[in-house]
């Protein structure tokens, strides 16, 4: 399950919340079809999906390839 700090990931929060869905031949999708459109007061770019495409990256980034080493970091480096 991922957490947000959501003092720091507003834009981000808010394109999840907002990705809208469509319907395919290949089932459910994010709609992309607004990526295409000029940015406005109302629709900045930021809130679009291209921020959502990257941390689904990562997400199943994380989820498929495990990271199992703890790196602790002191002022003087990584321990």
């Amino acid at each position: 399950m991922p957490f947000f700090n959501r003092q720091n990931n507003d834009d981000l929060i808010l394109a999840i919340q907002s990705a809208g869905v469509t319907r395919g031949r290949n089932g459910f999708r994010k709609d992309k079809g607004g990526e295409k459109l000029a940015e406005t007061e109302d629709d900045l770019l930021q809130h679009r999906t291209e921020g959502t495409d990257a941390f689904d990256t990562f997400y199943i980034g994380c989820e498929k390839f495990p990271h199992r080493e703890v790196f602790h970091i002191s002022s003087g480096g990584v321990l």
